[in-house]
This record gives structure tokens, sequence and C-alpha cells, in this order.
């Protein structure tokens, strides 16, 4: 959605945050280990024109995108380095993306053979073996079984000079897990080069994610693809800060006397005297359903309990212990207002999902206002 000024709910997003997490994400790498910025789903919702100029600032020279529209946004934002493709794609989708420089990665022999019968050799984009690795078996060659080996020698002859990178994403970060897979990572790049003339020094190995660099566990990669942790979204790991902030406003008060009943279905009965208010948000702006159960805002620096369920486009908020309340007031439904806040734990736990969830569709689905 297009950035705008004003809405009756929108995201806010900074770019002082983000550029601090992105030099502490730069901080944590191993030595000798860049960092390829993942941008997928227009920036994790932030907006891939408003975090590109931030990863060209700070030398980025790697983006790991998912889709052909972002790849065209990273470019327009003026980025000339390498982009890559998180994901395999279709022959159609890699043909479309052809004039973006958009490197691609393969991971079974039927998906190169169907790109060479559309592209033929010669105009085959730069391309990066995935390798399962015993991991998320879903885009990876595994190289376990006989069959896959055998894959893998024909694939490599197949790629010929268009052979980039090497590549994998470990399905676990639990200590112990994902030590065994980085150890299987490199069980699998060693196998490739005992049984083919592809050269170590000829290929870029990158692995990923914000969880593995956070792990404190070194990959003896080249590159580590990491998204989450340039919006703050990195565990428990401190100095990160949240980069996105969900606000509405009140647009109605009302008083209603005890007995009342809050929204469809009745669900929420008032137990005394109270002030409504009424704030334009509902699940159509990403607020889910699931956060009529217990879940509070903030109006004036004070949590105020959200009553009934959640509508498509209102909220009913219990201000009675706001005698200053007022109609526009700034709601806050995620960050922070004044000395409190509603935090990244709180908002998960309320609404059962993950913060890479929330962001991306709370910035996909409202207007976003930058704060520089």
């Amino acid at each position: 959605m297009a950035d705008q000024p004003y809405q009756s709910a929108w995201c806010e997003v900074s770019l002082s945050a983000v550029s601090q997490n992105l030099r502490n994400a730069l901080a944590l790498l191993p030595p000798k280990t860049r960092l390829g910025a993942v941008v997928k789903a227009d920036a994790y919702g932030h907006g891939i024109k408003n975090i590109v100029p931030l990863l060209i600032s700070q030398g980025i020279g790697h983006i790991g995108i998912s889709s052909n529209s972002d790849a065209r946004a990273v470019r327009k934002a003026g980025f000339t380095g390498a982009l890559l493709r998180l994901r395999t794609a279709t022959p159609a989708e890699v043909s479309d993306a052809l004039d973006q420089g958009v490197e691609e990665m393969v991971g079974t022999e039927d998906g190169l053979q169907a790109l060479i019968a559309q592209l033929g050799r010669q105009a085959l984009p730069r391309l990066h073996l995935s390798l399962n690795a015993d991991g998320m078996s879903r885009d990876g060659l595994e190289l376990s079984t006989a069959q896959g080996r055998a894959a893998c020698v024909r694939m490599l002859e197949l790629a010929g000079a268009r052979l980039s990178g090497l590549c994998t994403h470990f399905a676990s970060n639990h200590p112990d897990e994902l030590a065994t897979s980085i150890a299987r990572f490199h069980s699998d790049l060693g196998w490739i080069f005992a049984n083919s003339t592809l050269r170590r020094q000829d290929v870029m190995v990158h692995a990923g994610s914000t969880l593995t660099l956070t792990s404190g566990l070194d990959p003896q990669t080249d590159m580590m693809r990491c998204g989450a942790i340039l919006y703050g979204i990195a565990g428990s790991e401190p100095g990160f800060q949240s980069t996105l902030a969900l606000k509405s406003r009140v647009t109605s008060l009302g008083c209603y006397p005890k007995g009342s009943t809050i929204g469809y279905d009745r669900t929420t009965t008032l137990r005394r005297d109270s002030t409504l208010a009424s704030v334009s948000l509902g699940y159509a702006n990403g607020y889910c359903r699931q956060l009529a159960a217990g879940a509070d805002v903030l109006i004036r620096g004070q949590r105020c309990p959200v009553m009934g369920k959640i509508s498509m486009n209102t909220i009913v908020v219990d201000v009675t212990q706001l005698a200053d309340a007022a109609i526009a007031d700034e709601v806050v439904v995620f960050g922070q207002q004044g000395a409190e806040a509603i935090s990244p734990l709180s908002i998960e736990q309320g609404t059962g999902t993950i913060m890479a969830d929330l962001f991306t569709d709370w910035g996909l689905r409202n207007s976003r206002v930058i704060r520089h």
C-alpha cells in the first residue's frame, strides 16, 4: 500500500531503529562473513523503498527477495548489487526477472531442466544450488541418497559456469540441532567439491537465518541471510528495537450503564457504568480477532482493555479511568506511548503467531508513516 501521511489506522516505521538494528546485526557476524539483507514481503511490511537506502548506506552488497515485484522495487530504490531469490521459482518467473539480474535458487534436476527448456543454457541467470542438508525439505537437494548424489552431479554439469553459490536453510536453531545441521551442510559441501570440478573459491557458500546469527554458533559461511533482525525481531538478543508500531484513533466516546453488552454476540457485559471508546481499527487492519481475549491498547499513556469481539473496522475500549479521553486521541495497539508499551511478547501471546507474520500483515494492510 502506498505510504500516506494520515489515515484512521496506520503503521509507523522508525528508520533510525532499522539503521541501528542493521549496525548491531553487522557487529554479530562471524569474522569474514558478510550479511545478506532480506527484504521479502515489501521488507516485512516496512516498505522496500524505505529500507533499501539504509542498506546501501551501510555497504550491503547482497539483498534477498522472494517475488519479482520485490526485485523491481529494490532496483527502483537504487540498489545495484546482487539480488538473490530466496526460494525456487517457476521458469516463467525466472524469465520475467532476467532484466533485474536476479540470481535464482535451484534444488532439483527437474527444476533446472525446466529452466533450460524455457531459457536455454546460455541465457540462464546466476544459479545457487540449494542443499537440504537434513533441513527444511522444501527446496533443497538431498545428498544422503544415491539418487540425490547422482542428480547433483548432473546438475553441476548442466549449470556449468552459471553456478555461483551453494546454500541451505537450517530447520532448527536449537544449539544441539543447529550444530548437527552445520556439520551436515559442510559434509555435503565436501562431497560436492570431492566429486566434481567445482572449486570452493569459485562459489559463495551461504545460509540463514536471524536465529542462526543470534545463536552464537558460526556456520562457517561466506554470507548469512537475515531479515527479521533488521526489524527488531531478534528473540532475546539485547540492543535490538522494534521498528514498526500500529496505531489508530478514538472516533467516538459514549457512556453506557452497568449490564450493557458489547459487540457482536454480546460476549462482554459491563459490570459497572462505563465510558467506552470506539477505535477505527479491526481485523481488516490485521488486528486479529483472537485479541478480544484480554488485549490492551494505550491511550494517553495508560493501558485500556479491549472489550467485546473485534469487528472488521472497529474495536471498543474501556476508557472509564481516563477522565480526559477525547475524540481523535492516538491509540497505540502495538508499540510504545509514554512509559507504557504493548510488547512483542504480549502481542504474540495474544495472537498465537510471530512478529514477522504480524509486521508483514500490518505493513501491507495499512498506510505507513515514516519516522526518521
